[in-house]
């Protein structure tokens, strides 16, 4: 578990980035967006932001289709930052690549940071596109809280385990979210949820705590669709300030000038 020490009088401060498909090469599109370029431009806004961050949280696909260059891509420009960063996989990612992978930092279930702990999950099946929590990582989250019975918690995954309103996205949700939510209701200390997937921002309820979905850095869904449809809203990420008396504050930045502009007329990728 990874400690990050932090002033005791201002918030944690997370940012969460989340889908950046990166190909194997910098000029890779999709969606007529160069993602690599969009993903810088992200970092750029982060590091213009000129506020203290005290890590990233990279909530899967970081890969368009799980190759070794892609992370390769992704390590360099993240160390770049100078800010420590975890991360988590998606559908898109070869996890045991990743956890091979010499540049990228050691998988992390729970990551410290001043009172909270971010607890990482690995919702990803391979070679399904949906998400599933296989029996042991959902023993383990339960362990795991009760350990921590005395911080707040926020939990970090990458398929949302609840509906948001988007019929063709809602199928590819957590399978077994509902094993997800008994777990959480029985420790309080679970204060939110943020995902990734689905390539938009929202907000439900899951299992009575509050959860949000998070924009990629490259292209958006549309909101709301029943069959796939692109959006034209632009890269983005979200900030989340954590204070130590459990609460939390979050919002979007969006990346409203950038340089890419996506095709909106594809019928999927």
């Amino acid at each position: 578990m990874h400690d990050s020490a932090t002033s005791a009088n201002r918030p944690v401060r997370i940012i969460q980035i989340t889908d950046c498909h990166l190909g194997a090469d910098s000029e890779y599109r999709l969606a007529g967006v160069r993602p690599y370029y969009s993903f810088m431009e992200v970092l750029q806004r982060i590091g213009a932001a000129g506020e203290p961050v005290d890590r990233i949280m990279v909530t899967g696909d970081i890969a368009a289709q799980g190759v070794a260059p892609a992370y390769q891509l992704f390590c360099h420009r993240m160390a770049g930052t100078g800010l420590p960063y975890s991360w988590l996989p998606g559908n898109h990612d070869v996890f045991e690549r990743m956890c091979a992978h010499s540049l990228l930092p050691p998988f992390e279930p729970v990551v410290a940071v001043g009172r909270w702990r971010l607890l990482c999950l690995n919702t990803a099946v391979p070679e399904a596109v949906g998400g599933y929590l296989d029996g042991d990582q959902l023993a383990a989250v339960g362990t795991t809280l009760e350990a921590l019975e005395d911080h707040p918690v926020a939990l970090f995954m990458h398929h949302p385990p609840t509906a948001i309103g988007c019929r063709w996205l809602d199928r590819q949700q957590v399978a077994n979210g509902e094993e997800l939510a008994a777990i959480l209701r029985r420790h309080p200390q679970v204060r939110a949820v943020f995902t990734g997937h689905v390539h938009q921002e929202g907000f439900a309820e899951f299992a009575g705590i509050p959860l949000y979905t998070t924009p990629s850095t490259c292209f958006q869904f549309a909101a709301g669709s029943d069959d796939f449809a692109i959006a034209t809203e632009p890269p983005a990420y979200r900030w989340i300030d954590l204070h130590s008396d459990g609460s939390h504050a979050t919002g979007i930045v969006a990346i409203a000038d950038t340089a890419e502009r996506v095709d909106t007329h594809i019928s999927g990728y």
